[in-house]
């Protein structure tokens, strides 16, 4: 408690001054609505007449109202005891407001502040805290008593949208309603987080509280949102000028930012496929592996030069190929891979056997094993056909002397 103290009560020299923490900040969708409310607010707190008491109010509670202080606490806390500490502070804040000498507007709007300062700190409790911990697979759940008081009613009064502690704890407590809805298990994918937030919001809310709410939760998630899912959030939205900014700058830079994601994946597994795919050495004692071909087809021979039915093979292999256009040979690799145990052998194999007009590798010792076992290869010759993508789209494919193995590259090859 005493750790709690402190941070409540730290000095104000280093957090966020009054009236700065009653405005909007630039993360806060609130003033893309341009309300004349706001205007009035900045005008009120500008007035030399309120400053006094908003000097005295910030040196004595200032600290209570600045998120970053008071989320660092939550870390630390016990809920029971922070509720303690909460009821104690909103009291004490409510007392000191009666014996202001202020604009009943100012009041007026201060007194909200303090009320839902209080339940966005409750409501953020469990939020902040399971965010911080990712070892926690549940989202802490709030005693019953400690939340019966906030009825759903008191939500849906469109006014409190100007004041910041409402519009912070409206975003902390559809996160939290919609993970009650969910038994507390906490999303392994944000998309789908977002959406459901979204639907709850949908049927909890209106007007501008449901306007500010979808608002918000697009900001808020940017980094996980799809171009889809910004559209069917957004056209939810009433307020026109609002729904313009997440249908037009807004979206394109989520889809930007989509198109990159979705190409550093490929990239990534690409890389990752590289790594993993199996190496073969060429005629120059170079690496590669069938992503090389990508563009092409590729038919794939595994043989041996001690391999009697492979070599009887290869008379067909080389009749499908000298039937091929020279359009289709640009399209169309045949590819010999040796499985020999040595370089030696398979150099001979390739003179003896006429095979140096085509594309050979080798299947050196180290990746004899690895090449039996990805490939599954028990016995030999052994053919495969590669689509131009780089899949394989026939493991066990028909050999040259079938009539219908041609047919089959052609068709790959369109």
């Amino acid at each position: 408690m005493k750790k709690l103290i402190v941070l409540l009560f730290i000095s104000f020299n280093a957090i966020a001054q009054f009236p700065d923490n009653l405005l909007a900040d630039s993360t806060d969708v609130y003033t893309s609505f341009k309300y004349a409310k706001y205007d009035s607010l900045k005008l009120e707190l500008s007035k030399p007449e309120n400053q006094e008491f908003l000097k005295d109010f910030n040196k004595k509670f200032g600290a209570n109202f600045d998120t970053k202080t008071q989320y660092e606490a939550l870390l630390t806390s016990n809920i029971d005891q922070l509720e303690m500490d909460l009821f104690d502070q909103r009291k004490a804040q409510l007392d000191f407001l009666k014996k202001a000498d202020i604009s009943k507007f100012l009041a007026e709007h201060l007194e909200k502040e303090i009320k839902y300062n209080y339940w966005h700190l409750i409501f953020s409790y469990p939020i902040e805290r399971g965010n911080k911990d990712q070892q926690l697979r549940r989202v802490i759940s709030l005693p019953t008593v400690m939340v019966a008081n906030l009825k759903a009613e008191l939500l849906k009064d469109q006014s409190l949208i100007h004041n910041k502690s409402f519009r912070n704890l409206l975003m902390y407590y559809i996160t939290y309603k919609n993970s009650e809805e969910k038994d507390f298990v906490k999303y392994s994918n944000q998309l789908q987080s977002v959406n459901d937030k979204a639907e709850y919001a949908l049927k909890s809310f209106n007007s501008d509280i449901l306007d500010y709410s979808l608002a918000q939760l697009l900001v808020n998630n940017k980094k996980y949102l799809t171009g889809r899912t910004t559209r069917s959030i957004a056209k939810n939205i009433k307020n026109n000028n609002v729904r313009y900014i997440f249908e037009s700058k807004f979206i394109n830079e989520v889809v930007a930012n989509e198109a990159i994601t979705a190409a550093k994946k490929k990239e990534e597994e690409a890389k990752a496929a590289q790594k993993a795919a199996v190496q073969f050495a060429d005629l120059e004692g170079k690496n590669f592996d069938f992503s090389k071909y990508i563009g092409k087809v590729v038919y794939v021979d595994f043989w041996a030069s001690w391999c009697g039915p492979c070599k009887a093979e290869f008379p067909h292999s080389k009749i499908m190929h000298s039937g091929l256009s020279e359009e289709d040979k640009k399209k169309i690799v045949f590819l010999y891979i040796s499985i020999d145990d040595t370089e030696e052998k398979w150099k001979g194999g390739i003179e003896s056997n006429d095979l140096g007009d085509f594309v050979n590798g080798w299947v050196t010792p180290e990746w004899s094993a690895k090449v039996s076992q990805q490939y599954m290869i028990r016995t030999i010759p052994r053919y495969m056909m590669i689509d131009k993508t780089g899949k394989i789209v026939n493991a066990n494919a028909k050999r040259p002397s079938s009539p219908e193995t041609l047919g089959e590259l052609l068709e790959l090859a369109k």
